[in-house]
């Protein structure tokens, strides 16, 4: 099956930075494109027709409902995920009458995510093999069952514990030789220069990079310098 399509709808641009190099260190999912407002999220829903969108609710211009609310009027229907602080009842209410899969509330582990991407792919493989005929109620409360779950917050994963596997695509002697060159940095590094320096590919650095920040090992650190997207840094905490 192809890689799913998502959209990336969150106002910090750094925490949409860690999403989208989980979802690229995980595999099975293609980031089209991240927003930082509300309305930016909407125009490139209906520009891009993700599968899946990650939706956070405090948004600068307008809450996550009201673009829940927009996307569900789109004609092509799209999956919703969303990942926020917000625990107040009405809102956790609203997503769920929204019909998200799930409602993730930060912070959470890696795990915690990954559990719910996984549980979102066989979801899908699931309706993707599903006969044409009508469905017996166990197979509709195996495809209904996941939007009505709510996600406890969870502790991130402190450096220093054993790491999860590692996703496909990635090695264990890559990650140590990754690690021991942030560790000997005293100053965030890039991805570019840590690919030059390891002689590895600048997409295979930064999934690695990713990887490190999504497990609470090395820190995102946007710079912004001349006009143009910021640039990701990368630092080990000590």
């Amino acid at each position: 099956m192809s890689a799913i399509r998502t959209l990336i709808i969150d106002d910090d641009v750094a925490v949409a930075g860690i999403h989208h190099g989980f979802l690229l260190a995980r595999g099975g999912f293609d980031v089209v494109a991240m927003a930082h407002t509300g309305q930016q999220g909407i125009d490139l829903a209906a520009e891009l027709a993700p599968e899946l969108v990650l939706l956070d609710i405090h948004l600068p211009d307008m809450s996550g409902l009201d673009v829940l609310q927009r996307l569900r009027g789109h004609r092509r229907p799209v999956d919703v995920l969303v990942i926020t602080a917000s625990r107040e009842l009405d809102t956790v209410r609203g997503a769920m009458a929204g019909g998200v899969l799930h409602y993730l509330v930060k912070p959470f582990s890696s795990q915690a995510l990954n559990e719910r991407l996984d549980e979102y792919v066989m979801l899908r493989d699931e309706l993707a093999s599903g006969s044409a005929g009508p469905l017996d109620q166990a197979s509709i409360d195996r495809l209904v069952a996941p939007s009505r779950r709510s996600a406890p917050a969870e502790p991130a994963q402190p450096p220093g514990q054993a790491a999860l596997r590692l996703p496909k695509g990635l090695s264990r002697p890559t990650l140590d030789a990754v690690i021991e060159a942030l560790k000997a940095s005293a100053e965030d590094v890039s991805a570019a220069g840590l690919a030059l320096q390891l002689g590895l590919s600048r997409v295979s650095a930064r999934r690695y990079l990713e990887y490190l920040v999504v497990h609470g090992h090395a820190r995102l650190t946007p710079r912004y310098g001349a006009a143009g997207r910021p640039e990701n840094r990368y630092l080990w905490r000590r």
